[in-house]
């Protein structure tokens, strides 16, 4: 049909654009790029647009779990296996490390992860804005990237001896495989790209939890775009805060001042921006933080001790040591009750030398006279463990506010302190040894146990704690040392006389229910049954004889 004006095919064409326009955006967005720049990111993290996104995706998964077969083994097996080992093992350094400390590492054999760019002898390796010239020697030729035509342009972990030209790092690559590292993330930030959040989030976390790749450099980038995906797209607070809270202890870690891990964060105005990971990870992982109950009850105790961190926690372990404070004195009356028995628990040990199951009878049985649990020293501790698991968590929570804290010594609550470590390990040891006071051994070779505990578990301790925030630690070398206080106090508040004993049979009587009466009742059976065993059997046949021997000669007589 024919338009009558100018203004009548106006009107359609305008129509027509705005039927396009809906059709455009009622279509599924499969792949559609953001708007957002690539600018500021380094070049193994920057997406080529003009590619398929499909067929790039499907490189980088194949030589991701390609490249996982060259990763090194890692746990604590592994570990023993390299102590045990020779030979020339690799160090693990960026291509930024060989650039300017190119003379310090000469000679050296490394592993260095980066983007490979051919130029016919000698290739290019690329990475965070740093290069390095590679040369393949020996006869040695790339592994690992026949589905995907060979190394160009592709992400790779070289393997070689470092060399000086002109004053210029010169990698000799022995060899040239995968780089896992790369290629997931690479990977990763595909899915991002046309926003397939929750596969970019699961392969984001999928690097970063590989133990292999924990410690490399892009391992902090997959861990704080993983929470930051789950928080902002997938709006789940849970799994953003398991991902800050994961990436907090091994990434906002200092060498001298400077941060040893960064990452890359998008800008308000566009692009990306290199920032350290600690800075990237604070407000975000306190936000998520703040609303939890162990967060709030470590941020009263601060407020009251004036806004310092370090004094919180210490008097959060007064205030907990008071709240348990009559457990502890029932502790140090039972150990100071065991005092006063040694010289009977003695006795009784030579007593019965050859006859343990004696001694445990009649052992319970003067406890229970004396009204004396001689595992009453246990009890505060085991009512002590679930406050500090929950203080753990609580510091946990708190940790950005301990960043940077400094006290005494120790530079930063936040990170582990091996003094602090060391200096709580020697407190626990005392603290063994005074708990050992009220749990007599039945022998010699019990007692050597005791002592051999009584620094076996301080040093379990030392290794397990290694890796603890230096708060946690403080808190519990701060609780020892008010129990050994009111261990003093209590002991200068009773005098050394001699403890005054009940009369045997006057509080037992009182109470005849209890652990101490359960325990003898229990060795009274074992004893009783064992006589009535012993009376029920009938005699043997030469029992019967020696009787019968016997009898005539008492006839004979």
């Amino acid at each position: 049909m024919p338009f009558r004006d100018r203004s009548s095919l106006r009107r359609h064409l305008l129509a027509v654009i705005a039927l396009l326009v809906v059709a455009a955006l009622q279509a599924p967005a499969v792949w559609c790029q953001p708007a957002a720049t690539q600018e500021g990111l380094p070049v193994e993290l920057v997406i080529d647009r003009e590619q398929d996104f499909d067929d790039q995706l499907t490189t980088m998964r194949a030589l991701y779990h390609v490249g996982e077969e060259y990763l090194p083994e890692t746990g604590i097996i592994a570990s023993v296996k390299s102590m045990f080992t020779g030979g020339d093992e690799a160090m693990y350094v960026t291509v930024a490390t060989l650039a300017e400390h190119a003379a310090r590492v000469r000679g050296d054999l490394v592993k260095v992860e980066g983007i490979y760019e051919p130029g016919g002898e000698r290739g290019t390796l690329r990475s965070m804005g740093a290069e390095v010239m590679v040369e393949m020697v020996g006869g040695s030729s790339p592994e690992g990237f026949s589905e995907v035509g060979g190394p160009d342009g592709m992400p790779v972990m070289i393997t070689g001896r470092v060399e000086t030209e002109d004053e210029k790092a010169l990698l000799r690559a022995e060899a040239m495989v995968p780089s896992a590292q790369i290629a997931g993330v690479r990977a990763a930030r595909l899915l991002e790209e046309g926003e397939e959040w929750e596969a970019a989030a699961d392969a984001y976390e999928d690097v970063a939890t590989n133990g292999a790749l924990q410690s490399r450099p892009l391992a902090a980038f997959a861990r704080i775009r993983a929470g930051q995906i789950a928080l902002e797209h997938l709006r789940d607070q849970k799994r953003a805060r398991a991902q800050y809270s994961a990436g907090w202890q091994p990434y906002s870690a200092s060498q001298g001042g400077t941060p040893a891990y960064y990452t890359w964060v998008p800008k308000e105005d566009n692009g990306w921006e290199r920032t350290p990971a600690a800075e990237a990870l604070a407000p975000r992982l306190d936000r998520l933080n703040a609303d939890l109950i162990g967060y709030k009850i470590v941020d009263v105790f601060v407020r009251i001790a004036g806004g310092s961190p370090a004094f919180g926690v210490l008097l959060m372990a007064v205030v907990v040591r008071l709240a348990i404070y009559p457990l502890t004195k029932k502790q140090l009356e039972s150990q100071r009750r065991m005092q006063a028995l040694q010289p009977q628990i003695k006795e009784l040990q030579k007593k019965h030398a050859t006859d343990k199951q004696k001694f445990q009878e009649e052992f319970w049985q003067l406890c229970q006279e004396h009204n004396c649990n001689p595992l009453g020293g246990c009890l505060p501790m085991l009512v002590q463990m679930p406050i500090l698991i929950f203080l753990y968590h609580g510091i946990r929570d708190y940790i950005v506010q301990f960043h940077g804290t400094q006290f005494l010594w120790i530079p930063n609550l936040a990170q582990p302190d091996i003094w602090l470590l060391v200096a709580y390990t020697i407190s626990m040891v005392a603290f063994q040894k005074m708990a050992a006071q009220s749990q007599p051994a039945a022998d010699a070779q019990q007692q050597q146990q005791q002592q051999m505990m009584a620094y076996m578990m301080p040093l379990m301790f030392f290794f397990l704690f290694r890796s603890f925030p230096a708060a946690f630690i403080l808190y519990w070398l701060g609780s020892n040392v008010i129990y050994f206080s009111e261990h003093l106090i209590y002991r200068r508040a009773t005098g050394d006389e001699a403890v005054v004993e009940p009369e045997p049979g006057e509080k037992a009587s009182e109470k005849k229910g209890g652990f101490l009466a359960s325990m003898v009742e229990a060795a009274k059976r074992m004893q009783g049954g064992e006589g009535n065993r012993e009376e029920q059997r009938p005699p043997s046949y030469e029992e019967q004889r020696k009787q019968e021997k016997g009898q005539k000669r008492g006839k004979h007589k």
